[in-house]
């Protein structure tokens, strides 16, 4: 668009461009800023296109005084006139005019042509084109030899040269399969290869390729394609590639076009037992049918847990027409039972940038430490993520409530690539009872031109899938057909592969569960058992936070320890009663109850019967056995859950009496210490007993015994083991135990090394949006 000045009407021109193919107009035809004709099916005829021209004038001027009265007479040129033919002038008014161009690119030779239309005014054509309607033209050579080859033979290159050629695939293909043969050059060559096809509505399918030729050689290559569009092959000889030689290189580039059509270009196997019906046929020449299919990913499921809605800063986050911008932040949680290279997706707002309503997007992966692993925008990438509990918090921007509000309960799905022991791989049937009866397995099939070949999917046998793959979750991967022929190819290496997702069904119920045929008790024990059950489960559910509830809870489970004085699992869950409680005034008294409770839980173990039992293998097909197995277990972790925080609270109690003896008599503070000593070493051996005291679990105590020796050594190693070799997120209070260690020796450049270490492990909040 170019500007005009005519005394003091200042306007510019606006074109649209509406499509009127075959004189026929196409009704909500969309605007462009000129024509383009790409695909074969545009140069094999005559088009005709209509263009509406119209004056933009300045907000200030008078409708009456120069708006009415505009009329320019303007003269229209074209610089093709026996393809592109336009009308010879044309009568502007101030509200626009439109004309018909009439593009005939059927005598044009194959290759990039292009064209203008411009307007001058008739009566001052000093002024110049008034505008401009650019017409490019991409005409395909066509590939009429069947089977489909084209070739290229003979290009010259030297640093820095482009060679472009536009081709038409033929209807029917599906992938190329290539082959670059250089020859003429005496040193190392770099080219670049790249092929696009525009297609309407979607991304530009895009495939390039770096190739280094150190010798006259050929290469292959395999791309998939659109059949019926035109590709652009574009050829370049890196600037500094051969720069110091004076020999030109010579390429023959070899196109061969290959295809099977499906029924189905997306699979989707539902959940449940039934295979899938697939219809494959080779329009271009005889194929081999070699389906493979793969699911290699998973995605689960999360809708958010907190959505919280509110209005941004006005000084900064408001529009111009003065509405507000608005942000949702969105929380999920997940939790992860092993590390994974996991990557959080929304499908309605991913991957789209331009035809968004939402001005952005961002997400923030964090774990229980408020530090964050990732973050991301509409592309989302994978991170890496240990074993460990994690939140996804979203944010997203609008200046309409409305829109918002309907994406209070929008579903992310968390993608991650399965292990290769978990990959599911499909089997295929020539009839649709071969997954039930194993019969008619389909492995390949030679296809003919115009005869199609029938065959089935099946879906995953239930005892294949991953183990974390929950109810409603959504396994995915590749589906291909055909099988690459030149010599370089790998199998499963087809470029045309398909997107194939199952449905992970509901989990079928174990009726037998909590049953047994050999269970002696009667209707009444059972019931009592059910009620004394349910009368811990009220006790572990109640909160400890004030003095009254406290009180509360005390009551219940002494009144409970009446009437289940023996019940070891009664008194473990007492036990994380006592461990749960927060900001305790009087810690000496908390700790001693800790360890009264723990008393309570080990002396209604039978050790010495638990020990025998350990020792012995159950057999796994006798019921009896194996329940029996599952309480010994069971009864072993309380046993060292209760030393193990038995231990931990005399540690406690002997560093507060330590800090608080200061002013006592030297002998009572040592007597009292030794007393407190000889306890925690007792129940150190009681516990080493049972299990690996070194371990990230029970290992505190190792650390806190061998800095009760002295041995703050040996005390740090044991301490940076179980840091290191801990699975989930980093503790705060690992690493505050490791700071007050290095202190203690001596060590201040590393104290002050780790307490920067520490506020990028444990960061007091999250960073903002």
């Amino acid at each position: 668009h170019m500007g005009l000045g005519l005394s003091t009407t200042i306007y510019t021109m606006k074109l649209t461009v509406l499509t009127q193919t075959n004189l026929f107009k196409q009704k909500g035809a969309l605007a462009s800023r000129g024509i383009y004709l790409r695909d074969p099916n545009y140069c094999h005829q005559s088009t005709e296109w209509t263009v509406e021209v119209e004056p933009k004038f300045h907000e200030d001027a008078n409708n009456l005084d120069q708006l009415v009265p505009f009329e320019e007479c303007i003269q229209l040129f074209s610089t093709g006139d026996a393809v592109v033919k336009a009308p010879e002038y044309l009568l502007l008014t101030h509200n626009g005019r439109s004309f018909s161009i009439v593009v005939d690119p059927t005598n044009l030779s194959d290759g990039l042509h292009y064209y203008e239309v411009y307007g001058i005014d008739s009566k001052s054509p000093w002024r110049g084109p008034l505008f401009r309607i650019p017409v490019t033209i991409t005409k395909p050579t066509a590939v009429k030899i069947r089977p489909p080859l084209i070739s290229f033979q003979g290009i010259s290159f030297v640093p820095g040269q482009i060679e472009r050629r536009f081709i038409e695939v033929p209807f029917g293909a599906t992938w190329v399969e290539a082959t670059m043969r250089t020859y003429g050059f005496d040193t190392a060559r770099r080219f670049f290869i790249d092929t696009v096809q525009l297609s309407p509505l979607q991304r530009p399918i895009k495939w390039e390729s770096v190739a280094t030729f150190s010798s006259p050689s050929s290469k292959s290559f395999a791309f998939r394609v659109e059949g019926g569009r035109t590709m652009e092959l574009a050829v370049a000889q890196f600037w500094s590639s051969g720069i110091g030689s004076h020999e030109t290189t010579i390429v023959d580039f070899e196109i061969a076009f290959r295809g099977i059509t499906i029924s189905k270009e997306e699979v989707i196997l539902d959940g449940s037992e039934a295979p899938v019906r697939i219809d494959a046929e080779a329009l271009l020449a005889a194929e081999r049918l070699v389906p493979s299919a793969v699911l290699d990913k998973i995605r689960v499921p999360y809708r958010p847990i907190d959505a919280k809605l509110h209005a941004l800063s006005a000084d900064r986050d408001k529009l111009p027409s003065g509405k507000q911008i608005l942000a949702l932040t969105l929380t999920y949680k997940l939790k992860l039972e092993d590390g994974a290279e996991l990557k959080p997706q929304i499908p309605l707002l991913n991957n789209r940038i331009y035809d968004n309503k939402f001005e952005s997007q961002f997400y923030m992966i964090s774990d229980v430490n408020k530090r964050v692993h990732a973050m991301g925008d509409v592309y989302p990438d994978s991170a890496k993520l240990p074993k460990g509990e994690y939140t996804i918090q979203l944010y997203l921007r609008h200046d309409n409530v409305q829109y918002l509000e309907k994406m209070k309960q929008l579903v992310l799905f968390t993608e991650r690539k399965l292990e290769e022991k978990e990959i599911v791989r499909l089997n295929f049937y020539s009839q649709p009872d071969g997954p039930l009866t194993g019969d008619g397995s389909f492995k390949s099939s030679d296809l003919v031109p115009g005869v199609k070949e029938a065959f089935y999917v099946a879906p995953p046998v239930k005892d294949k899938l991953p183990k974390n793959s929950p109810e409603g979750s959504v396994l995915f991967g590749r589906i291909s057909y055909g099988k690459l022929v030149y010599k370089d190819s790998e199998e499963g290496k087809n470029p045309a592969s398909y997107q194939i997702s199952y449905l992970v069904p509901p989990i079928k119920l174990d009726e037998n569960k909590g049953k047994s045929s050999t269970d002696p008790k009667t209707v009444s024990e059972r019931l009592e058992e059910q009620v004394r059950d349910a009368k811990i489960k009220v006790l572990a559910s109640l909160n400890q936070d004030s003095d009254e509830e406290r009180a509360e809870w005390k009551k219940l489970s002494l009144l409970l320890k009446s009437e289940y004085p023996k019940y070891t699992t009664l008194l473990a869950k007492i036990l994380e009663g006592l461990l749960s409680r927060n900001n305790v005034e009087d810690k000496i008294h908390h700790y001693t109850e800790i360890i009264s409770a723990a008393d309570e839980v080990v002396t209604t173990i039978d050790v010495d019967e638990l020990a025998k039992y350990c020792a012995l293998k159950s057999d796994p097909e006798d019921e009896a056995a194996e329940k029996m197995k599952k309480k010994m277990e069971t009864t072993r972790d309380q046993l060292t859950e209760a030393l193990y925080q038995k231990g931990l609270a005399l540690a406690e109690i002997e560093a507060l009496k330590g800090d608080n003896n200061v002013d006592k008599a030297d002998s009572q503070a040592a007597s009292e210490s030794d007393v407190t000593s000889d306890m925690f070493e007792e129940n150190f051996k009681e516990l080493k007993k049972w299990v690996d005291v070194k371990s990230s679990k029970y290992g505190v105590l190792s650390v806190y015994r061998e800095r009760h020796h002295g041995r703050l050594g040996t005390a740090l190693k044991v301490l940076i083991d179980m840091i290191q070799d801990d699975a989930d997120p980093p503790k705060k209070k690992l690493y505050e135990l490791k700071l007050s260690l290095l202190d203690q020796i001596g060590w201040s450049h590393l104290v002050v090394y780790e307490k920067q270490w520490m506020q990028v492990r444990f960061p007091s909040s999250l960073p903002l949006f």
